[in-house]
């Protein structure tokens, strides 16, 4: 998800990234310099991971039947309800965004939701044999 949103934000598609949701949470601003960017980014990986969590424990009350679905579902869910709520609550510089980050966060998330699915499943397989 941060190694393709790097990339397009590198390559100028955009100027909006991941870790500025991890920075206005924590310093309710953007980062101003490379520390905060860095602390940033793992506010908001760790913040994945939290995301991951829920995913599992969702998964473990529903059936792991369809799986995949399932987690590219709660990938579109979580980005759907992420923008949806910075809009809502007016979150400062996250209250409006640009498309070709919406489109790539979209996309990262989808992928993000799959991979987190086959992860998961893959460790279910390695624990119940």
């Amino acid at each position: 998800m941060n190694i393709v949103d790097w990339i397009g934000f590198g390559l100028g598609l955009y100027t909006e990234l991941l870790l500025n949701w991890g920075a206005v949470a924590i310093y309710g601003r953007l980062p101003l310099n490379i520390y905060e960017v860095v602390f940033a980014q793992f506010a908001q990986i760790m913040f994945s991971g939290f995301v991951g969590i829920i995913f599992a424990f969702l998964i473990q009350k529903l059936t792991s039947k369809n799986y995949l679905i399932k987690g590219w579902i709660f990938g579109v869910a979580a980005w759907f309800g992420l923008y949806a709520l910075s809009i809502a609550i007016r979150l400062p510089t996250l209250e409006t965004h640009e498309f070709n980050a919406v489109f790539s966060h979209f996309i990262t998330s989808l992928i993000y939701g799959i991979v987190l699915a086959l992860v998961l499943n893959r460790i279910d397989k390695k624990v119940r044999p």
